[in-house]
Order: C-alpha cells, then sequence, then structure tokens
C-alpha cells in the first residue's frame, strides 16, 4: 500500500495569526513573561535592600520574665496565662517593627555587625501592651 499523503504535492496548511506561526507567538508570549518577571524581581530586590536591619535580645528578654514569674509564686494556671499574654505582645511588638520596614534579627543569632539593637524598644512596647490590655480587662 502506498502512502497517498507523501506523493501528493498539497501542503497541509499551517496554523497563523496576523500572520505568524502558533511557535513564534509562543516564544515571544515566553519572552514577555520572561521580562516582567525580571522586572518584578528587580523591584522586589530592591525594597529588600531599603529595609532597615535591627536585633532584638528576645531569648534574654524571655528567659528574664518566666525567670521572674516562676518567682512569683502564683499557681500554674496564672503564670501560664500571663507567659502567653506576655508571648503574644513580645510577637506583636516585633511585628510592628517588621511592618515599620525592618527586618528584625534575633540578637543571640548575630555574630557582629552594626545593627542597632531594639531590646529596649521592644520591651517598652511590650510593657505598654500589657498596661493596656490590663486596662481593657478591668
Amino acid at each position: 500500500m502506498e502512502n497517498i499523503l507523501a506523493t501528493s504535492d498539497q501542503q497541509v496548511p499551517q496554523r497563523r495569526f496576523a500572520g505568524y506561526s502558533l511557535a513564534t507567538l509562543a516564544n515571544f508570549a515566553g519572552i514577555m513573561v520572561a521580562g516582567l518577571w525580571a522586572s518584578w524581581a528587580t523591584t522586589a530586590l530592591v525594597e529588600v535592600k531599603e529595609r532597615e536591619v535591627v536585633t532584638v535580645e528576645l531569648a534574654g528578654m524571655m528567659g528574664a520574665f518566666v525567670e521572674a514569674e516562676a518567682r512569683s509564686g502564683n499557681p500554674p494556671e496564672i503564670m501560664k496565662a500571663r507567659v502567653e499574654r506576655y508571648l503574644k505582645a513580645v510577637e506583636a511588638s516585633v511585628n510592628s517593627l517588621s511592618a515599620d520596614g525592618r527586618t528584625v534579627l534575633v540578637a543571640e543569632a548575630v555574630i557582629a555587625g552594626s545593627a542597632p539593637d531594639f531590646t529596649e524598644t521592644v520591651r517598652k512596647d511590650v510593657a505598654r501592651r500589657l498596661e493596656d490590655e490590663a486596662h481593657v480587662r478591668k
């Protein structure tokens, strides 16, 4: 049996859009997507470089609070509730620093550098948050 298409002079019509083949259009779309991604990535990297890097001694702060709670003589339920409130206040304080455009590093993990220490700022903010929460409860 003979292959009829192989001997035919008739060409198979190629699909085209606005005179371009589908392969050319796909290549063009891929290049456009790569260009848009590169533009976005550059913008994201520039924004990261603009952030201020700060340190906070979280382990020292939390250790001192837990130690003070252990010596307070309060029942375990009260101590647990106070520690939970303290941890939530610390988390909220660190999140507010991050929302202000700062990258917060744990000071205990930083070997050396010139990053400003925001431990006292966080400590005061946590105390303020705990006082505000105590006033709301009353």
